[in-house]
């Protein structure tokens, strides 16, 4: 069941309530959704994939550094195939701006697509 455009929405703007130097974008895949993080004070880096959104349910990967946050928080595939990811709650803001701080610096570098040749 795809997840709803309210809910991505929802998530939006409890991400941007957290009053954090980060800007948060989303595109929609295969009727799922993609959060992507980019820092304010950088306006031309490329935006970085963060969070999934698949069937009204907030993910995150199951980063090393987030263990301690996260040790009681369930676990579930987004999608069939995958592997297991963080069910975040979404309600608690705290947990979002902590997850987010923590994340974010690490996440590594978009490649840019490479054009295909003529």
């Amino acid at each position: 069941m795809p997840s709803s455009s309210e809910f991505k929405d929802f998530v939006l703007d409890c991400l941007e309530a957290s009053s954090q130097p980060y800007k948060f974008s989303s595109r929609k895949m295969f009727g799922e959704y993609c959060i992507y993080i980019q820092p304010i004070n950088e306006p031309f880096s490329m935006p970085k994939p963060l969070f999934l959104i698949c069937d009204d349910t907030l993910f995150i990967k199951q980063y090393k550094e987030l263990e301690d946050m996260l040790k009681f928080a369930s676990k579930a595939p987004p999608y069939d195939g995958a592997k297991e990811w963080y069910v975040v709650d979404v309600d608690s803001s705290t947990l979002l701006q902590e997850l987010v701080e923590t994340i974010a610096p690490l996440l590594p570098e978009v490649k840019p697509k490479k054009r295909p040749k003529k």
